[in-house]
């Protein structure tokens, strides 16, 4: 749903009115028209009978549950810890709550702290809309206020709802992660952050693990590559694939032996109908139908099925949906839990003080129109219904047989439906799978493997013929004596056997013809390498952590060790790779004879800092605020705040001349451990032969950077005009940017590949 934007009016004598072919294109109605027209029916009867039919809720409840659907859905953010900000915007937001509520004309503005997120950092505004912050004129500020913060990193507008699958994952620093279905990025930006939490920016060391994106569409691609950059984590990784058909890895080792490369945690969002966004989409309420979900079934059964494959002995998957639907949720886990018996086992959620939900359900019914019969089992549906391309199938239904109440038992009990008139959300499924032991390899696997082995098994039967003319060429007189053996292909020639020639059953193992993960990012030179690690003092080891595009790229890209990992991985056929690490050096368009080419980047200095980086200093935030602002100091005054004591570390940058003299080059500027709370902050700067000058990207990046060190503005300055009703001049529209829906990133963002 929703796929593709429609037209829009064009301009009186423009080149298009000569190709009338292209003018169908612009004239297709647009799917968010329901944004403009400011009254909808949100009503749809064959709805509200299939659920009520499905028992979702106890029946005094329902009236609760459909009203909810009607209202809008508040808006929420998550604030990210990885930023030095963080404490000051939560402080500021506790102050706004304090100063709202009790004032009737800004009691909407109150926020309240989601108590069950970790850290206390995820807020959410009961009374505010999300549509309302984007088309009332009175909430300008307020949504200038979050859209900067969001363009900087500091927050992730995000719907509670989507913030509860990464918690039920269980990140950790060190874990190899996979995201099958990413875009547009919230999540993936979610456990992103959550594999930095245990540093707090007091580490020396970037997190050792990964967190693999993966979008199916080439656009979405690049706006989850957007979206998750703004983070400056060198544990990112984007690819463009379908998740039902997600690649074999193979981890080559030093020996030349591969393995399967398999993933700690693995998300599984899966595409769905999203009947349980109708809060933020309620064009779902006259374009929802009773086949939506039954049409998605397979799919998301097959991506379901994919990630177990990938998962390791040991590790965990959470499939989630935001679909209220059985044959979308409980009937898809359970396929899964049915196909692959103990294998794989539903786990209990953690527990989340203040998180209310509903349980899984164990029994539901299948309904295929509105004037058709449900069905209970599939014994009861009618020949015609399960042929065809949308046909009704055996796993859409509870599981029946051998350890099918055990199943259901377990479904029941570990699964989660977030109903939206428990906690005011939006409708959500989540279920949190384990893998105990090996899967049984399906049915295509088994076909890949007999023809690997057929293959294999030609190519030694050939290999034993020709080595057999050989032989009889070489010695011609060998057929007239008598010989106690055969050549077998396996073992050495001579030893003893009876009967024919055996050919060896091939070792299961890689298939022939892997490749490298993806074409689009190399390593970077020897001689660059030797040129960088000596200039900022980095480690030998540290070398496979740098890649490029391609030779002449201006850009180098820092990958964790996880990520790193990952690129030294094979496949049958080259992924399409979006997005590998952070931007951590550029080439610099002129540069000092003594300093080297390539300079530090603001996104990736935070991270190559934790390489154990030489060209740094530490100062205070006093000495970092006057660069920020002033652009250049003098050496002259840089030296003397090192004698202050406003600055340390001077002698890491020492020229070769001499002490007292700086070597130019780019180098980082670290705040003080002191002043940096449960955070820290770090900014770029360029030694020349007489300043020290700033290298901040932009004026809105170095505006933020100030910002995150001199605290939040005052609540009223956030909320002026919020009571006083329409904003003088200013239309909401008029406002060049709109927040992105789920965190995700503007439809504008700029294409990163």
């Amino acid at each position: 749903k929703g796929k593709g934007k429609g037209g829009g009016d064009r301009e009186e004598g423009s080149d298009d009115e000569e190709r009338p072919q292209k003018q169908a294109k612009t004239e297709l109605p647009r799917n968010d028209i329901w944004r403009e027209e400011g009254s909808w029916e949100m009503k749809n009867e064959s709805y509200e009978a299939y659920y009520q039919k499905q028992g979702v809720c106890p029946a005094e409840d329902w009236p609760k549950l459909v009203q909810a659907l009607r209202t809008g859905l508040p808006v929420a953010i998550r604030v990210n810890r990885m930023r030095l900000g963080a404490t000051s915007l939560c402080n500021r937001l506790q102050e706004m709550r304090e100063a709202c509520l009790g004032n009737e004309a800004r009691e909407q503005f109150a926020p309240i702290q989601l108590s069950w997120y970790p850290h206390d950092s995820a807020w959410h505004w009961p009374s505010l809309e999300r549509r309302t912050v984007k088309k009332n004129k009175r909430n300008v500020q307020l949504k200038e206020y979050l859209m900067h913060r969001e363009r900087s990193g500091l927050i992730s507008r995000q719907e509670v709802v989507s913030m509860i699958p990464p918690l039920f994952l269980g990140v950790e620093p060190d874990h190899m992660v996979l995201d099958l279905c990413a875009a547009p990025g919230s999540k993936t930006s979610q456990m992103l952050e959550i594999m930095h939490w245990p540093q707090d920016g007091k580490a020396t060391r970037a997190p050792k693990g990964m967190v693999l994106a993966n979008e199916l569409q080439w656009k979405r691609a690049n706006m989850l590559a957007h979206q998750v950059s703004r983070l400056g984590s060198p544990c990112a990784v984007v690819v463009n694939m379908d998740a039902q058909f997600f690649p074999e890895l193979w981890d080559r080792k030093a020996s030349g032996e591969a393995s399967p490369l398999r993933f700690d945690r693995i998300l599984a969002d899966v595409p769905c109908s999203g009947d349980g966004t109708m809060r933020k989409t309620p064009y779902i309420w006259k374009s929802w139908t009773l086949r939506d979900g039954l049409s998605l079934h397979i799919r998301q059964l097959g991506i379901l099925n994919r990630g177990l494959d990938l998962l390791k002995v040991g590790g965990r998957i959470v499939y989630s949906t935001c679909s209220l639907n059985p044959a979308e949720d409980e009937s898809v886990v359970a396929a899964a839990l049915q196909r692959h018996g103990g294998a794989v086992v539903l786990v209990p959620p953690p527990d989340l003080k203040g998180l209310n939900a509903a349980h899984g359900l164990d029994k539901w019914i299948i309904q295929d129109t509105d004037e058709g019969p449900s069905y209970e089992s599939y014994e009861s549906v009618p020949k015609e219904l399960k042929e065809g391309k949308c046909r009704i199938l055996p796993s859409m239904f509870p599981p029946t047989g051998e350890g099918s109440e055990e199943i259901l038992a377990s479904v029941k009990q570990h699964c989660r439906r977030f109903l939206p008139h428990l906690m005011d959300t939006g409708g959500f499924f989540a279920a949190i799978l384990e893998k105990r032991s090996d899967l049984k390899p399906s049915a295509k696997a088994r076909r890949d493997e007999r023809r690997e082995k057929k293959q294999a098994q030609k190519a030694e039967q050939e290999t034993v013929e020709v080595a057999s003319i050989a032989d009889a060429t070489s010695v011609p007189n060998s057929a007239a004596e008598p010989s106690s053996t055969v050549s077998t292909g396996v073992g050495s020639v001579g030893d003893p056997v009876a009967g024919p020639s055996i050919v060896a059953e091939p070792v299961s193992g890689p298939p022939q013809g892997l490749r490298c993960l993806t074409k689009e990012y190399v390593a970077i030179s020897g001689e660059m390498w030797q040129e960088i690690r000596d200039f900022y003092g980095f480690d030998e080891a540290n070398a496979a952590q740098f890649v490029q595009r391609n030779d002449t790229d201006a850009r180098v890209f820092l990958m964790s060790e996880g990520v790193a990992r990952l690129m030294k991985s094979e496949v049958k056929l080259p992924t399409r790779m979006v997005l590998c690490g952070v931007t951590a050096l550029e080439r610099a368009k002129s540069s000092h004879m003594d300093a080297c080419e390539w300079r530090l980047v603001q996104q990736g200095v935070s991270a190559i800092g934790m390489l154990g980086l030489k060209r740094r200093i530490v100062a205070s935030k006093d000495f970092i605020l006057r660069l920020l602002r002033e652009k250049e100091l003098s050496l002259a005054e840089v030296r003397q705040a090192a004698a202050d004591d406003a600055l340390s570390g001077l002698e890491g940058i020492s020229s070769k001349l001499g002490a007292g003299d700086m070597r130019p080059g780019s180098l980082a500027v670290v705040l003080e451990p002191s002043a940096a709370g449960s955070a820290s902050l770090t900014i770029v700067a360029e030694v020349t032969d007489a300043t020290l000058e700033l290298s901040v990207g932009s004026a809105a990046e170095t505006a933020a950077l100030v910002e995150e060190l001199v605290g939040q503005p005052e609540v009223e300055q956030i909320l002026q005009g919020s009571a006083e009703g329409d904003v003088d001049g200013k239309e909401a529209s008029d406002v060049d940017v709109e927040m992105a829906d789920d965190g995700g990133a503007s439809e504008n963002a700029v294409d990163t590949s």
